[in-house]
C-alpha cells in the first residue's frame, strides 16, 4: 500500500500529460530509511551508500582491497607452493668421491635419497676385494623412515661390478624397494636420468677407488 501511495504521489509531482496514464521516464521511487527517518531517491549512488550503511549495521562491513602483492600468474604461485628445489644428482665421479650437481664435493661413499645427498659409512674394502658380505642393514635404516619410499635403489659398486649380498637385497624387497646394481659410473648416470624423469629412485654409490 505504501508503494502504491508513493507511485501516486510521483504521478502528481511529475505532472503526467499522457491520456493513457503512462508514467514519466523521470519518475523516481522513494525509499524510506528505517534508521534515520529520511527519504532518498533510488539513484545508483544512493543505493550504494544505503548498501554500505546496511552492511555496517548488520556487522557485515565490506572488506577493503588487500595491500599485499598478488602473483601475476596463479600457475606460478601454485608451483612455488610445492616446489622443493631441484634434485641433487652426480656431476662428476672422482677416484675418491663425487662432485654433486650443486657443486659440493664429497670424498666418501654417498646415498642419494628423495633428491638429497647423505654421507654413507660403508665398510672399507681391501685391494681386490669388496667385503659387501659384511654390510649391516643398520646402515640403511633411513629407508624405513622416509615417505614416500623410493621404488628403486641403484647400487654403485665402485669401479667394477659386484653383486649385492642376498640379505641386503631381501631387506629392500621387504620395504617394497627394487634393487639393481652396476659399477658406480653407470649407477650414477642411471640415477640422474630416472630422477630427471620424476621417478622415485635412490642410489648408494661407492667411489671408484675406495680404500
Amino acid at each position: 500500500m505504501m508503494l502504491r501511495r508513493l507511485i501516486n504521489q510521483n504521478k502528481h509531482i511529475a505532472g503526467l500529460g499522457s491520456q493513457h496514464g503512462n508514467l514519466s521516464s523521470t519518475c523516481r521511487l522513494f525509499s524510506s530509511n528505517k534508521h534515520d527517518g529520511k527519504a532518498m531517491t533510488s539513484t545508483d549512488e544512493d543505493w550504494e551508500q544505503a548498501d554500505v550503511k546496511q552492511s555496517s549495521i548488520a556487522n557485515y562491513a565490506i572488506p577493503q582491497p588487500a595491500s599485499s602483492a598478488i602473483p601475476s600468474s596463479m600457475l606460478a604461485a601454485f608451483n612455488n607452493m610445492f616446489d622443493r628445489g631441484p634434485n641433487v644428482g652426480i656431476e662428476v665421479i672422482t677416484k675418491k668421491g663425487f662432485v654433486l650437481s650443486n657443486h659440493i664435493k664429497v670424498d666418501q661413499p654417498l646415498i642419494l635419497l628423495n633428491g638429497s645427498p647423505f654421507l654413507w659409512n660403508a665398510p672399507p674394502r681391501t685391494a681386490g676385494f669388496l667385503p659387501m658380505k659384511d654390510w649391516d642393514i643398520e646402515t640403511f635404516r633411513i629407508f624405513e623412515l622416509v615417505s614416500p619410499r623410493p621404488e628403486l635403489i641403484m647400487f654403485g659398486t665402485g669401479r667394477e661390478f659386484a653383486p649385492i649380498p642376498e640379505h641386503i637385497r631381501q631387506y629392500f624387497f621387504k620395504l617394497g624397494i627394487q634393487v639393481d646394481q652396476m659399477n658406480s659410473k653407470h649407477a650414477a648416470a642411471t640415477y640422474n636420468v630416472l630422477a630427471e624423469e620424476g621417478r622415485r629412485i635412490a642410489a648408494a654409490l661407492l667411489p671408484l677407488d675406495e680404500n
